[in-house]
């Protein structure tokens, strides 16, 4: 079994057709192939060691083998090197490039002025609102289950590193590197899978010539490490508890430079409130105590594996009557069957505790102002996200009718130019509008309840509160519009 489109498993320069440029970085650059569809070619500024890269190819040949269904979660979610390139007359041991299978389609996003670019994680990291408001993307709210479901996704990808042998690690999973998309259901896409490396069963390198410098991106960095050293393997799990909290929180956490000062971090993460949430997503549920332990910088050996997240994250999608997005995964990564119930030990840890609190949403307001807000995220000139209070709480914090009388008195101090706080009509069609959003909701989960096998007794207890909720609110519809048509009729 081999990757569908990949053929030999070393090419030489000549014989491949380089197209258009499609990217630069500072390792080099990447074009595509002419004669290859769905294949780049990733050219290397100067030659490097061919022994790594050998080794990653000949990894997914020997994963096809062992474990087939493994294989195809990496051959769907990875930009996993197909074949290493030389150049003829180059020094022995080195290669000019390497081929990648490219990122489809759905992977990326149409911005208002028409131009597509790829999904990174950039987008999920901030309101949504924002995000509306600068491109013309409409984006799922926090705390959602597509959001949950695009980290679920990825910690299946990571569980298939880890528990590969040798196990497999990233080492710069940050925003330029993860891909997602929701055209078919959750699903993610990891780039610069070159600079992966393998790990043996005692963590450590696998033929580690101490040669190979493997960069990280600032802010998204494991603070455990050293400046100048390389990522280890329990990076990754680090990475996978920052892109949980990012992710699901819409929101951007600086937290690796209070880490490394030694400080204590007490990490907030917003939910949105007037929704009942699941078990699993409640202050003490074991998520948090993972999310925890993970980005604890005093025993990065002990952090947990993805295994525990892809239990706990499908946990919560399964309290959230949100199997659907499971299942999408899983048929966007060639199979699944349910993880076990996730097993983490509530010690907590020392540096760092980590805890849902609820914030209103839908009276923020965005508008473009220029034309730099049209920019992708992460170009210069680009809006960037705003900083975070302290504690660490998401970036875009919390608004409300609560904090109308404050916003009102910013906007005076502010002085002209400043768009003005929303009114009092503006503020009863959010309401409404949240208002109607709720209901749906409490309906859509009493109808999963009740559809769920072990979980319909609570689905009838759920049925009737509805119908009384629901009778209660026709009353009052019908005493309202009673009320309006006898002032109108003079009664």
């Amino acid at each position: 079994m081999t990757r569908p489109g990949s053929s030999a498993t070393v090419v030489m320069r000549p014989d491949l057709r380089a197209g258009p440029l499609l990217a630069e970085g500072g390792e080099g650059r990447v074009y595509e192939l002419a004669d290859r569809p769905g294949l780049l070619y990733k050219a290397y500024r100067r030659p490097v060691p061919r022994a790594p890269l050998a080794a990653l190819v000949a990894w997914e040949d020997r994963l096809a083998v062992d474990h087939p269904e493994v294989a195809r979660r990496v051959w769907a979610a990875t930009a996993w090197p197909g074949a290493v390139v030389t150049e003829p007359g180059a020094p022995d041991g080195t290669v000019a490039g390497i081929l990648l299978p490219r990122a489809p389609r759905r992977f990326s996003l149409r911005h208002r002025d028409g131009t597509s670019r790829l999904a990174t994680l950039s987008y999920l990291t901030a309101d949504p609102g924002q995000r509306a408001a600068a491109y013309g993307l409409a984006l799922p709210g926090a705390g959602s289950a597509e959001r949950v479901g695009i980290v679920y996704a990825l910690a299946r990808v990571l569980e298939a590193f880890q528990s590969a042998d040798p196990a497999i690690g990233h080492g710069d999973l940050s925003t330029k590197n993860v891909l997602w998309s929701l055209e078919r259901g959750p699903e993610v896409f990891l780039l610069d899978c070159d600079s992966c490396e393998l790990y043996g069963e005692s963590g450590a390198v696998v033929d580690d010539d101490g040669g190979r410098a493997r960069a990280m991106t600032p802010n998204w960095d494991d603070p455990a490490i050293a400046p100048g050293a390389n990522p280890t393997l329990a990076s990754d799990r680090y990475s996978l508890a920052l892109v949980f909290l990012r992710v699901v929180g819409a929101a951007h956490f600086p937290l690796q430079r209070r880490q490394r000062e030694g400080e204590v971090l007490g990490v907030e993460l917003g939910l949105p409130s007037g929704t009942r949430q699941p078990r699993s997503l409640r202050e003490g549920a074991v998520v948090w105590d993972l999310c925890a332990q993970c980005l604890s910088t005093v025993d990065p050996a002990r952090r947990p594996g993805a295994a525990v997240w892809v239990a706990a994250l499908e946990e919560i999608l399964d309290e959230m009557g949100a199997m659907g997005q499971v299942r999408a995964v899983w048929a966007a990564q060639g199979g699944g069957v349910p993880a076990p119930t996730p097993r983490v030990a509530p010690t907590g840890v020392p540096d760092v505790t980590v805890r849902p609190v609820p914030v209103a949403t839908g009276t923020r307001r965005y508008r473009t102002l220029s034309p730099a807000a049209s920019r992708p995220p992460g170009t210069p000139g680009a809006p960037g996200p705003p900083a975070a209070p302290r504690p660490v709480t998401p970036a875009w914090g919390a608004s409300g009718p609560g904090r109308v009388a404050a916003s009102r008195a910013a906007a005076a101090a502010a002085g002209p130019g400043t768009p003005p706080p929303p009114g009092l009509f503006e503020l009863a069609a959010t309401g409404s509008r949240k208002g109607a959003e709720i209901w749906l909701a409490v309906h859509r989960r009493t109808l999963a309840a009740v559809s769920t096998r072990g979980r319909r007794r609570e689905g009838a207890g759920r049925v009737v509160g509805c119908i009384l909720v629901d009778f209660a609110l026709m009353a009052v519809i019908f005493y309202v519009v009673a009320m309006v048509v006898s002032a109108l009729l003079g009664i």
